[in-house]
């Protein structure tokens, strides 16, 4: 229970007020009431004298009225006449009067010095309480001036101290000739608060400098103390769990994955538990957000020691979106080497050919009327060698890398031209293929090149699916401001249990598989293109019947 200083000071100066006033009641009993003891005395003894008086004053008064009689009756002898006529006897009566008057007159002077103790003892009394009084309040001044002001002060900046405020100081003043002990201690204080305040300024910066670091690296960082909150977290990671509010101090399973409860085992292999149960020296695992589900991350998790005790794991937490990316570029950039060598050697001999081919057809157009076998021969040959030039040209154009996504795309002649492109591929691997596209011109809005990639690689994946030759099918249709691709084909299809797999980047179906061949970044990569046309593909398989991809784009209306 709190109980101040000053009410402190207060009872303790009353209580003594009280003490004292007991001690002087106590003495002024004891030395004034004995002599009132004393004056009771006397005074009782001096009524039994006069008592005693009386009753000789009243015996001596029968003994005369006796000798009166006796007189009347000639009985008094010379005797008792003498005896009564005794002048000793009257002088020893007159001297005990003479006393008891002395006694009466010693009594009221002692009334009268009783009065006057009783008398004193009071002012005495108004004097002592006026003094102890005024001693309470000079007490009480300068106890509150010396030693209640300066602790009231360092009290209140504890106060606000404590509330998190540490530019607040102890008033001090600096032009004071004499400093007391509190003096030094309002001044100690203050530099501890300093101190304090530069210490905090320190770490603040440390954080700061930290969290700049942690922030400039490309990867999301978290790290994760054993029991799943989450202590430092970088810019890089807010934007993979997709939000700006501050995470630190959640769990790590609610930022991620919206869990109120840890992740179970079954759902995924968890690097806390792995490094802090099974004692796992690091953990690489591939998981999945909720905000994004269809992106997927690469998790590296390692233990982090300090002090020699394993209490915490760092996350470094890899969007394979930019790896699928840069796979993709690196095709692009292959692919454009390859077509640009291609054309330069296929323009520089087929223009040879084509020079020679227009030399020998302007010696029969100079006779329009020449229908020879020789001018139709050469003439399809001049315009197959006008295919061939446009097949460089077209390779020319897929592998330009566009940055551009504002691009008008006509499907239909974007997907001729790809399947032109792997019309031999798909003869040499015995595969038919069937277009079936609406006579109406339909548009979307992108990159053309990426969007010719991604039909590529799902061909071309068609293609591994039926090694032994099949049947492909390309449908092109308008549902609604939707735009429906579907490619089929018959081949050897895709396992159940597997299905929901073939997009994560670097998955392979296995060895044994036609599927396997390659990086196994090719549907990623598809699956990447996709959604940076804000649309969505999806999958049916069944093995040993095919498989089909439909992709469902937003339309653009051409007007």
């Amino acid at each position: 229970m709190f109980f101040s200083l000053n009410k402190k000071f207060i009872y303790t100066l009353a209580l003594f007020f009280i003490f004292m006033a007991v001690i002087f009641v106590y003495t002024f009993y004891i030395v004034y009431g004995s002599k009132i003891q004393e004056e009771q005395k006397s005074t009782i003894l001096r009524n039994q004298q006069y008592i005693e008086l009386l009753y000789e004053n009243i015996n001596l008064r029968k003994d005369i009225r006796k000798f009166i009689n006796a007189s009347n009756t000639n009985i008094i002898d010379t005797d008792n006449l003498n005896t009564i006529r005794d002048e000793r006897n009257i002088k020893e009566k007159q001297a005990e009067l003479s006393l008891e008057q002395q006694r009466t007159t010693q009594m009221v002077q002692n009334y009268d010095e009783r009065y006057k103790a009783i008398t004193e003892g009071i002012r005495l009394v108004f004097a002592s309480s006026f003094l102890i009084i005024f001693s309470m309040l000079l007490i009480g001044f300068l106890m509150r001036r010396l030693v209640l002001s300066p602790i009231n002060k360092l009290a209140a900046v504890s106060r606000l101290v404590s509330l998190g405020d540490y530019d607040c100081r102890v008033d001090i003043t600096k032009q004071r000739y004499f400093h007391d002990e509190l003096d030094d201690l309002s001044h100690t204080f203050n530099q501890m608060l300093d101190n304090i305040q530069d210490s905090i300024q320190q770490i603040k910066d440390q954080k700061t400098f930290l969290q700049s670091i942690i922030d400039g690296i490309p990867d999301g960082i978290r790290v994760i103390d054993k029991d799943g909150n989450i202590i430092i977290a970088n810019k890089e990671y807010y934007k993979q769990i997709g939000t700006n509010k501050n995470c630190i101090g959640q769990k790590c399973y609610f930022s991620s994955q919206g869990r109120k409860e840890p992740c179970s085992a079954s759902m995924f292999t968890c690097p806390l538990r792995e490094i802090m149960e099974n004692n796992a020296p690091n953990v690489k695992v591939i998981q999945q957000f909720t905000n994004a589900p269809n992106r997927h991350l690469a998790i590296n998790a390692a233990p982090l020691y300090i002090n020699k005790e394993k209490n915490y794991i760092v996350e470094a937490i890899r969007d394979l979106s930019e790896d699928i990316r840069f796979s993709h570029q690196q095709k692009l950039s292959s692919l454009g080497f390859l077509a640009t060598s291609v054309a330069h050697e296929m323009k520089n001999h087929l223009g040879s050919i084509r020079i020679i081919i227009e030399g020998l057809l302007e010696k029969f157009h100079k006779d329009p009327k020449d229908k020879s076998e020789e001018k139709k021969y050469l003439s399809l040959i001049n315009d197959e060698l006008n295919l061939c030039v446009e097949v460089p040209e077209r390779l020319l154009k897929l592998a330009q890398f566009s940055t551009d996504m504002n691009q008008e795309i006509n499907c239909t002649n974007v997907i001729n031209d790809a399947l032109s492109l792997l019309d031999y591929e798909a003869k040499r691997n015995g595969v038919e293929i069937e277009f079936i596209h609406p006579k109406k011109e339909l548009y979307l809005i992108g990159s053309e090149s990426d969007f010719k990639m991604a039909l590529i690689n799902l061909i071309q994946n068609a293609f591994k699916a039926m090694p032994n030759g099949g049947k492909l099918q390309i449908e092109i249709k308008q549902k609604r401001q939707n735009l429906e691709i579907k490619i089929s084909d018959n081949g050897i299809g895709i396992p159940a249990d597997k299905i929901n797999r073939i997009f994560e980047p670097f998955y392979s179906e296995g060895n044994n598989s036609a599927r396997s061949q390659g990086t196994g970044l090719g549907l990623s990569i598809v699956k990447s293109i996709i959604e940076n046309f804000h649309a969505n593909i999806s999958v049916r398989s069944k093995e040993k019947e095919g498989t089909c991809f439909t992709l469902n784009f937003p339309i653009l209306t051409k007007k």
